[in-house]
């Protein structure tokens, strides 16, 4: 706010230049205040009103730097003026230069003790300048004096969030939304401290009320379509990450997830594009490698699939998931003496999917190996339990008949 009481002085023009100020501020012709302030404080260097004045006319036209030298100066004239330094406080945090602002705050935090909202961006301050602590304390401190400020609560809600303290987050998230309905904000900060807290269906939930809010926040909106993805809905995951993709198609890791979701409602076609998509920005990426190779497989494009996973396994010699697509390129291709050992070292590992068993079986039996093909068909069929009905019914024949050749 503009300064009111301005003393006289002896000079014929200033009076009536501080009038000209006065009126054009109240009229927020902030361009004809700046004109008539300019002039005085040439004329009275050390009039600390005018100081003040201009700095609050140089905001309003939004020059900030003028603004800044102006605040500085009234509060030169006079350290002690409460709305210098709140104002200069105020314009340095919305230059991102807290750890000047902190002084001037902190000073008229100090000044008026029981000014809500000089305590509050004191608070602001403390947390930008990275003293958590003092922050939290701030805002309790601003919470007794005005305990219905929904913007205090937010803020330490903000700084329970940043330090993964997130049940404490949510129950100030929730306070903040209980008192300002409107501060949709506090959605936003529900579903990040739920899923802090490992509870994705409320934070799906409190995501889907923000955006609800702000339709056009795409970095929400993605991080909601991983979430649906995670949860197995990758119909809403497919639907919000192309609203992205239209909008912001560059916007990283995007590429990578529509492939996902794709390969998980079988659109192979689409997903092997977007794979390809994110390989040109990431082409070192071992995952998307191995991901792209198992479309590929998908696909049938069998001999491509082999080069992925071998790509894959170049940068990453420790994956099992590719060298088991390796493995499985080359039993489709019928290559069976080069899958061979590949399913030997991994059916040896821990927890080995059952259907490996099944695939070097037939990779033996196709060889001839009757008695090892029939040893991988009973460990397959020990092992499968229903999950794959197709191949324990031929591993099922094939074991009858491997028997009675062998005379079990």
């Amino acid at each position: 706010m503009a300064h009111e009481s301005l003393p006289q002085t002896r000079d014929a023009d200033v009076p009536q230049l501080l009038r000209t100020a006065q009126d054009a501020l109240s009229k927020k012709d902030f361009a004809a205040a700046a004109e008539a302030l300019k002039q005085v404080v040439e004329a009275q260097p050390t009039l600390t009103a005018a100081w003040f004045n201009l700095g609050y006319a140089y905001t309003g036209l939004h020059r900030q730097e003028e603004a800044v030298a102006a605040y500085r100066k009234a509060v030169e004239l006079d350290p002690n003026l409460f709305e210098g330094r709140l104002n200069l406080g105020i314009l340095l945090m919305q230059m991102d230069n807290p750890q000047a602002a902190l002084e001037h705050l902190e000073k008229a935090a100090t000044l008026k003790p029981d000014h809500v909202r000089a305590q509050l961006y004191y608070g602001r301050a403390l947390v930008l300048t990275g003293q958590a602590e003092r922050a939290e304390k701030q805002f309790q401190t601003v919470l007794r004096l005005d305990p219905k400020l929904a913007a205090a609560q937010y803020d330490l809600g903000q700084l329970y969030l940043q330090q993964k303290r997130y049940q404490e987050a949510l129950g100030s998230f929730q306070k903040a939304s209980d008192l300002d309905p409107a501060l949709s904000q506090a959605q936003l900060g529900m579903a990040l401290a739920a899923e802090g807290l490992k509870d994705k269906d409320n934070a799906v939930a409190h995501f889907e009320q923000y955006l609800a809010a702000h339709p056009d926040d795409l970095d929400s909106r993605f991080h909601l379509a991983r979430l649906y993805l995670e949860q197995g809905k990758s119909a809403q995951a497919y639907e919000g990450l192309m609203t992205v993709y239209r909008a912001k198609p560059e916007t990283p890791g995007l590429a990578a997830a529509l492939g996902d979701v794709c390969a998980s409602l079988k659109k192979f076609p689409e997903s092997e594009k977007f794979y390809r998509q994110a390989l040109l920005s990431s082409p070192g990426a071992s995952d998307l490698h191995r991901a792209l190779g198992q479309t590929l497989l998908e696909e049938d494009k069998l001999t491509e699939a082999e080069a992925e996973f071998r790509t894959a396994l170049t940068r990453n010699t420790g994956s099992r998931e590719a060298a088991q697509g390796l493995a499985s390129s080359l039993y489709l291709q019928k290559r069976y003496q080069e899958a061979i050992p590949m399913l030997e070292a991994l059916v040896r590992a821990p927890n080995p999917p059952p259907i490996l068993f099944f695939a070097l079986a037939s990779s033996y039996d196709n060889l001839h190996v009757l008695q090892k093909a029939l040893d991988n068909y009973e460990r397959f069929l020990q092992l499968s339990n229903g999950q794959s009905p197709d191949h324990e019914w031929q591993a099922t024949q094939r074991v009858k008949l491997l028997r009675h050749q062998l005379k079990k």
